[in-house]
């Protein structure tokens, strides 16, 4: 009889778009390899439609189990947080005690907030990472809209000042879309639209600075026109509890949202013989492997390429990485890792959207569909069909808390 060969064993660490595709590509082989994920959650979250519920849609669409995707698949998924990684033994150490040996190790941690030791900012502001950051900034709009309607019926008048920080996709995608949702929730609650006051500041002289002027000047019409009041070449200094403090002024606000800063997740400062670059990415070859440390692979935020960052260039590193690991098995010629360029869609308010494919610009609704359909799409990729319809059309679902909303939605 022939000689059993061991499966090579894989840990992917992380279950963001890179770990899930790195994961799904590997686990079509799992004659070849054991495959073990583990993630913090026990769900994937699709984090490009978070602000969609904050601002009343199902959460549905965001959160997708992980034991769904990967039904009838071999992959063994391990929800833990791990806190210690030695490349040299090849060992992992989980927060419940566990530990994990690898042959081939994928980190896909991917990013966390930065606050940049600006005083009271990670105590008070809200941020937009999560399903939990989503829904815990939902309710603490409704709570300010119940708040001004109980005052209104005492006769007083109390605007309602939403502050957000940062002019990136994330904070200028939630901009638009809360300038059409307070306003009617403002309906809902009877109260005057011309009291709620949405404040964007952007550190630089321009909105979506890592893309084109062109795009930067018709973001920033498209938010005027929704009534958004838009500040550049503003820092925040300080935050305090309905304070916040920016150069030469002061807000009195209850809700600042900081979209302003990532950084890589603070485990790779942790893994003795990583490299990193001055924005704090790991150096990795054209392999993606980690410079000068063994079978340990970066892909998605933390990698240091020209489009670390985006959930395309996650999906692309995990299953190029996954390739790699298949050609290196089998002994065969690694390719050098090329990214192609992403296609931005960034939405602005609901039925608008500026796409940017290579030298093409769509927006209006047209971006919108397209922007929508690449949902579906991701969606399509990581599920079977009639499932990614499911998922797809809860996002159209709405789901209020609040009872006063949700009754006028019906």
């Amino acid at each position: 009889m022939g000689e059993v060969r061991q499966k090579h064993r894989v840990v992917i660490v992380g279950g963001g778009f890179g770990g899930i595709e790195a994961t799904k590509q590997l686990a079509k082989f799992s004659n070849e390899f054991e495959i073990t994920l583990v993630s913090d959650k026990t769900h994937f979250e699709y984090t490009a439609a978070l602000y969609r519920v904050v601002t009343g849609r199902s959460p549905l669409e965001v959160c997708i189990p992980l034991s769904t995707i990967f039904k009838d698949r071999a992959v063994n998924i391990v929800q833990d947080t791990i806190e210690i990684i030695y490349p040299k033994t090849k060992q992992l150490l989980g927060q419940n005690g566990s530990k994990y040996r690898y042959d081939s190790l994928i980190l896909a941690l991917g990013s966390q907030n930065a606050y940049f030791n600006i005083p009271g900012l990670e105590e008070h502001a809200f941020t937009l990472k999560s399903i939990t950051d989503a829904l815990r900034l939902k309710r603490h709009l409704h709570e300010l809209f119940i708040e001004a309607a109980v005052d209104l019926k005492k006769g007083q008048r109390r605007p309602i000042h939403l502050v957000l920080v940062g002019g990136g996709a994330t904070g200028v995608e939630l901009a638009g879309e809360l300038s059409v949702y307070t306003r009617k929730m403002a309906g809902y609650h009877r109260l005057n639209p011309s009291t709620i006051i949405i404040d964007l500041f952007e550190t630089s002289d321009r909105l979506l600075k890592t893309l084109n002027k062109n795009v930067s000047n018709l973001a920033f019409q498209r938010l005027h026109r929704l009534g958004v009041n838009i500040f550049l070449n503003t820092p925040i200094l300080k935050n305090r509890i309905e304070a916040a403090y920016l150069a030469d002024m002061k807000l009195k606000t209850k809700t600042l949202i900081w979209t302003a800063g990532v950084m890589t997740n603070q485990l790779y400062q942790k893994i003795k013989g990583l490299t990193f670059n001055s924005s704090g990415r790991v150096l990795v070859d054209l392999s993606l492997k980690a410079k000068d440390v063994q079978d340990v692979y970066v892909i998605g935020d933390a990698v240091a390429s020209a489009y670390s960052g985006m959930a395309q260039s996650a999906v692309y590193d995990g299953a190029f990485v996954a390739e790699c690991l298949r050609r290196k098995l089998h002994g065969r010629l690694l390719r050098a890792y090329r990214p192609d360029q992403s296609i931005y869609a960034i939405p602005i308010g609901p039925g608008w959207a500026a796409v940017i494919i290579g030298k093409w610009l769509l927006t209006g609704r047209l971006g919108w569909i397209l922007r929508r359909l690449a949902d579906f799409k991701y969606f399509l990729s990581i599920l079977p069909v009639f499932s990614a319809l499911i998922v797809f059309l809860d996002g159209y679902r709405l789901s209020e808390s609040c009872p006063i909303c949700s009754k006028l939605q019906e």
